[in-house]
């Protein structure tokens, strides 16, 4: 049994809903994210860009947040023998959980990690990635959508264990009004939250999100974000991607860059029987990313009854780590 990986996979991906919010997103012109990481092809694409282009891999500063985030928390859970859960939501490649992994484990405490994607792939990656470090740890990869996984703490949740929860890098790609409420949930009073990031450097908003807008409008990204059309039989040569900074209409006060595959011909097929049909000029949004403030951050989260009780940013102050705890 052990070259099996025993994975557990929330409704919220069985085959049926999945291709509903398939053929939802080619019928809106609005591909839900998830998509882009599907396939192990997409995955790798992927991993790629983050190794290449994310602070957290290539600017010392923010590995360094993330170590001195990492530390706190152990030094709050300063009671060795209590037992932990660690649920890593979005844990992509599982590099941070690892690290964090690192600081909190210890000989007299029992932690079980559960890395959360909605990729089957990078669940596994990360799995294994934890397994291949801390051979005896309890590990329990879950495949779920986070937007229709309301009840998936009380899935994996043990009154017996604190929970930890990790949010690294993922709520750039939610509206916050319909993430929030989710990530709220998981948590109960004094649980900790790891949430980071992405911000918009400097004391302009609008010039803080442009200077980072290379690290999105690349051949690398456009590769990676192409995939999920062509694999439905687009052509490239349907349309060019085209990146803008565009305001959130239901928050007026944050912004976000937006990926559109802006069609140059009439392009008309089929998934399984359902003709999708787009004319010249339309616009198809494949992506978006919202850009924040460590304020905006601050403000936003006690909204929701999470406090931040401290936070690191990388000396660009392009990305930024969070300490929370639920009110």
């Amino acid at each position: 049994m052990l070259d099996f990986e025993k994975v557990y996979v929330h409704p919220s991906q069985f085959p049926e809903r999945v291709f509903q919010d398939y053929l939802a997103g080619f019928t809106s012109c609005k591909i839900n994210h998830k998509f882009h990481y599907d396939s192990v092809k997409q995955s790798q694409k992927w991993l790629k860009i983050h190794e290449t282009y994310s602070p957290a891999r290539q600017d010392e500063s923010c590995i360094d947040a993330y170590a001195k985030c990492f530390k706190k928390t152990a030094e709050i859970l300063d009671d060795n023998s209590l037992n932990l859960n660690l649920i890593g939501l979005g844990c992509g490649g599982g590099e941070k959980d690892k690290l964090l992994v690192s600081q909190l484990l210890n000989s007299e405490r029992a932690l079980t990690y559960y890395p959360v994607d909605v990729s089957l792939s990078l669940a596994i990656i990360s799995a294994q990635k934890i397994r291949e470090y801390f051979a005896n740890l309890r590990v329990q990869p879950i495949v779920c959508d986070l937007l229709h996984s309301d009840d998936l703490i009380s899935l994996v949740d043990n009154q017996d264990k604190r929970n930890i929860i990790t949010f690294f890098g993922m709520i750039p790609n939610f509206a916050p009004e319909e993430i929030l409420p989710i990530l709220s949930n998981f948590l109960s009073k004094g649980d900790i939250l790891l949430f980071s990031a992405n911000l918009a450097p400097g004391s302009d908003y609008l010039q803080g999100i442009q200077k980072v807008l290379p690290q999105y409008d690349n051949e690398l990204t456009k590769e990676w974000l192409i995939t999920v059309l062509l694999d439905a039989g687009v052509e490239a040569k349907d349309g060019t991607i085209k990146f803008t900074i565009e305001q959130d209409e239901p928050n007026q006060q944050f912004k976000r860059i937006a990926a559109y595959f802006e069609l140059e011909n009439d392009v008309i097929f089929s998934l399984e029987n359902n003709l999708i049909e787009w004319r010249s000029k339309d616009r198809i949004r494949l992506f978006f990313s919202y850009r924040y403030t460590t304020p905006m951050i601050q403000e936003i989260l006690k909204s929701y009854g999470i406090k931040v009780l401290d936070y690191w940013e990388a000396a660009n102050q392009e990305e930024g780590v969070y300490l929370c705890q639920k009110l």
